[in-house]
């Protein structure tokens, strides 16, 4: 049995639950937040929990506590991973993993020295449709695009129009949607192709934070562009193009439950391989291997991976003079 503590108690912290729920193994200790002490509570009853606390120093020295789970606005996360990697424990780290590369590396290294896995959130990863997609590029003949487009109108930007500035919007804590799901169409891509040559971002900005924007990645010899929105909707799909054929998904960069290899004649094939109802079970299947096998070497090459994502980022955000107020 893994055993669990929480920090944060926004939307995704049901998912994960869920999520972890599916694949079993799991128990959850305790949460901590700084949201109220009835939602704290309320998380406690209806997920067994042994107890809340509005402090996460109560999880960080719970002996009973396997791994500390990140839910926590995208800022905070490098403080409270390098918290729970210093009290002992392994880490799961909602995306976006850090703010950059400096803060992934310094816990990557952390990590290794404490001999504890820290784990990237990124269902991507693992689903059984994406490794597909890794081998259907290979038969498409020469790359010449990569186009995606995630984006989701969030009822967040409504406040935020109105002067009310949450997390997802607040520059302050890493906000906007590159950060958001950006992240997600770099994950895509930096999978299938590793780093590229060129990076740049062209972000449609309010109040110091992304809305919406468009990352172009040069890899040479063929082009990416991935459009990232919060404040605009439209249909979502991650299409990679060939020479001889193409791959494509009309669903979020995250999620490709159906793709299609379809080639120049117009011959065409459909992957259904995601056969779990939650999608974000993948994930948690392989990171209970991991914790069961203590399989620290096979954790290390998703670290590398997420440092190379993180690389990326770096690379966007200065290209469109984005600056965090961090340290």
């Amino acid at each position: 049995m893994i055993n669990v503590g929480i920090v944060g108690s926004g939307f995704i912290v049901p998912t994960f639950i869920e999520a972890t729920r599916s694949v079993k193994g799991y128990h959850y200790v305790g949460i901590s937040s700084i949201d109220s002490e009835e939602t704290l509570k309320m998380f406690k009853e209806k997920y067994h929990m042994d107890y809340y606390s509005q402090n996460c120093d109560m999880l960080f020295n719970d002996r009973n506590i396997d791994v500390i789970y990140v839910a926590t606005p995208n800022g905070t996360h490098y403080d409270i991973a390098k918290s729970a990697l210093n009290h002992g424990k392994h880490v799961i780290l909602e995306k976006p993993f850090t703010v950059g590369s400096r803060q992934a590396k310094e816990l990557f290294e952390l990590a290794k020295k404490k001999k504890r896995i820290i784990f990237d959130a990124v269902t991507l990863m693992h689903l059984p449709n994406y490794f597909k997609i890794k081998e259907l590029v290979k038969d498409i003949g020469d790359i010449k695009m990569v186009d995606i487009n995630f984006s989701q109108y969030s009822s967040r930007y409504d406040k935020f129009k109105n002067g009310i500035t949450l997390p997802a919007f607040d520059y302050k804590l890493a906000g906007g949607a590159l950060m958001d799901l950006g992240i997600y169409n770099i994950n895509f891509i930096v999978g299938l192709f590793g780093e590229p040559k060129k990076v740049n971002y062209y972000p449609n900005m309010k109040k110091k934070v992304d809305t919406s924007g468009v990352l172009v990645m040069d890899y040479g010899t063929f082009k990416a562009t991935a459009i990232c929105a919060k404040d605009c909707k439209a249909p979502l799909y991650a299409c990679v193009q060939g020479d001889k054929a193409c791959v494509r998904s009309d669903e979020a960069s995250s999620v490709l439950n159906c793709v299609k290899l379809i080639k120049n004649n117009g011959d065409s094939k459909e992957y259904r391989l995601n056969k779990k109802k939650l999608t974000h079970a993948y994930e948690y299947e392989e990171f209970k291997r991991l914790f069961n096998e203590k399989d620290l070497k096979k954790a290390q090459e998703y670290n590398d991976m997420t440092l190379k994502t993180m690389k990326v980022l770096d690379k966007a955000l200065r290209s469109a003079d984005i600056k965090f107020p961090l340290k």
